[in-house]
C-alpha cells in the first residue's frame, strides 16, 4: 500500500541513502491484499440506510439516526476513503452544519498544517475575505477544491450572523515557517517574554526545512541531507526548549495559548528527525495529529469534527510496515477519550477521483481527476457495491456475523487505486459507521 500513513517528509528521508547510513532498514512496502474468501457479503437489508443527496434537507432528515450517535461525543472523526472525491466533502460539509448548528460543535479540524489553519480562520474572520486565496495560501492542494470552499464560504457567511463562532482548525504538521513568524511576532510584541533568541533560532532551523519542502517535487532537485537531519534535530531541541520557556514567560493567557499552539506544532514538524536519529525509527504521524486534537478540545466543554483519511481517523492502523504505530489516529483518540470518539468511514466503488503525481503533498502540487480501478474480487466495496441503494450508511456495531475480514480500500493523494491500496479489516475494527456512495466524482478544483 502507498505509504499515506508517513509524515509527510518521511517517505522522502526513507527513501535516501542517509536512511541506511545511519545503521537502518528501511521499512518493508505493505504487500498487496489477498483475501482468502472472494464471496460477496450479502448485507441484511435492514442494516442498510438509504441516504438522500437531492438536497440538505433531505439528506438531513435521513441521517438523523446517525447524528444522534455522534452528537454526544467529544471527537467525531469524519474519514475519507480517497483524498480528491467530490461527494466526501460535500457529504461531510453537510454532517459538519448539523453539528454545528445543532448540537454545540465549534471546531472543524483539517489534516493540514495547524498554524497554517490557524491563518486560514483568521483569514476567515474578516467578513468580506476572499475565500479562494485563503485556501491557497494555507491548505495542502487536497482541501483546495470547490467543495472545500462551501464550508468555508458556510463557515464566513455563519460567524457574521451568529454569535457563537465557529472555527477552522488543523492536526498536521509540515510547514514550519507559519508558526516560527508567529511566535517571532509574539516574542517582539512582548519582549519581556524573553523568547526572541529561541524564535529567532526556530526561524533558521524553519527556513531550511520549507525550502526543502517547497522544492522536493522538483526534478533535479538534490535535498542537502545531512544539513536537513542535523537542522531539524536542532528545530525540535528549539521548539522543546521554546515550549517548556512558555511555562513561565510573561505572556497574556490568551497569547501564551496561541503560542503553546504553534510552539507544539513545531516541536510536531521535526519530531521526525529526532525519531529518526535519537529513537531509530519512523515517526508516529497519527500519534501526533491525535496530540494536537487532544489540544484542540482541552477545554471541558469543548468539541471538534476531524476531517481526514480513512487510514487516519480509524481504530486500526492500515499500514503493515509500521506496526509499532499503535494505531490509527483513531486509535489514540479513543485511548484519550474513552467512549468519547466517534468515527464514520467514507468509501465508494466507481468513478473518478481527485489526485496528484508529486512524491510529497504540498500547497502548490497540482491535483488531476483519475478514474477508480474496479474494485478488488472479495473487498468491501466489492460487496457494498451490490446494495440496491445508490448512497448508504450502516453501523458496523450491527453487521453481527457479517462482520468478517475482508480488503477494505485506502486511496492516498497519489492516483494509484488497485490491488496495492487495500489492508484486511473488520468494519468494526476501523469505524463506528460507514457512508458508501457506490459512484463518486473526482471533486472540483479551485477555479
Amino acid at each position: 500500500m502507498k505509504a499515506i500513513f508517513r509524515s509527510l517528509l518521511a517517505s522522502a528521508l526513507f527513501a535516501t541513502t542517509a536512511f541506511t547510513a545511519l545503521g537502518q532498514s528501511a521499512p518493508a512496502a505493505a504487500a498487496p491484499v489477498a483475501p482468502t474468501d472472494t464471496t460477496p457479503i450479502t448485507l441484511d437489508a435492514s442494516l442498510v440506510k438509504a441516504v438522500s443527496t437531492q438536497s440538505f434537507a433531505e439528506f438531513r432528515a435521513a441521517v438523523q439516526p446517525l447524528v444522534k450517535q455522534m452528537a454526544c461525543k467529544k471527537v467525531v472523526a469524519l474519514g475519507e476513503g480517497t483524498h480528491g472525491t467530490a461527494e466526501f466533502y460535500k457529504l461531510r460539509f453537510w454532517l459538519t452544519r448539523i453539528l454545528m448548528e445543532e448540537h454545540g460543535f465549534s471546531q472543524v479540524a483539517f489534516e493540514n498544517d495547524y498554524t497554517d489553519t490557524y491563518l486560514l480562520n483568521e483569514g476567515l474572520r474578516q467578513p468580506n475575505a476572499a475565500v479562494e486565496p485563503l485556501m491557497k495560501a494555507h491548505l495542502y492542494s487536497i482541501w483546495q477544491n470547490q467543495e472545500t470552499a462551501e464550508l468555508l464560504n458556510w463557515v464566513q457567511t455563519h460567524n457574521r450572523t451568529h454569535r457563537r463562532k465557529v472555527q477552522v482548525r488543523g492536526i498536521d504538521a509540515a510547514y514550519v515557517l507559519p508558526e516560527a513568524r508567529e511566535l517571532s511576532a509574539l516574542a517582539v510584541r512582548y519582549p519581556k517574554s524573553g523568547l526572541q533568541e529561541l524564535t529567532a533560532q526556530l526561524t533558521k532551523h524553519a527556513l531550511l526545512q520549507d525550502s526543502i519542502w517547497d522544492n522536493i517535487n522538483k526534478k533535479g532537485f538534490k535535498v542537502p541531507r545531512r544539513r536537513w537531519l542535523d537542522g531539524g534535530l536542532e528545530g525540535y531541541y528549539t521548539a522543546e526548549k521554546i515550549q517548556k520557556a512558555l511555562s513561565t514567560a510573561r505572556l497574556p493567557r490568551k497569547q501564551r495559548q496561541l503560542a503553546e499552539g504553534f510552539a507544539l506544532d513545531a516541536k510536531m514538524a521535526f519530531d521526525l528527525f529526532y525519531q529518526f536519529t535519537v529513537n531509530k525509527r519512523d515517526t508516529s504521524r497519527d500519534s501526533l495529529m491525535a496530540e494536537m486534537t487532544k489540544f484542540l478540545v482541552r477545554d471541558n466543554d469543548a468539541k471538534v469534527i476531524v476531517w481526514a483519511h480513512d487510514a487516519h481517523v480509524s481504530r486500526k492502523i492500515a499500514m503493515a510496515e509500521d506496526p509499532g504505530n499503535g494505531g490509527g489516529t483513531g486509535a489514540f483518540l479513543e485511548r484519550m477519550f474513552p467512549g468519547q470518539y466517534f468515527v464514520l468511514g467514507t468509501s465508494t466503488a466507481t468513478g473518478t477521483f481527485a489526485a496528484t503525481t508529486d512524491g510529497h503533498i504540498t500547497r502548490s502540487s497540482p491535483m488531476a481527476s483519475y478514474p477508480l480501478e474496479v474494485p478488488l474480487a472479495g473487498s468491501w466495496e466489492a460487496s457494498l457495491s451490490s446494495v440496491s441503494a445508490p448512497v448508504f450508511y450502516l453501523s458496523t456495531q450491527q453487521l453481527g456475523p457479517q462482520n468478517l475480514r475482508r480488503p477494505l480500500r485506502f486511496v492516498g493523494y497519489g492516483p494509484g487505486s488497485g490491488p496495492d491500496s487495500y489492508s484486511n479489516f473488520k468494519l468494526t475494527e476501523a469505524f463506528d459507521a460507514l457512508l458508501f456512495v457506490r459512484q463518486t466524482t473526482a471533486a472540483t478544483p479551485l477555479r
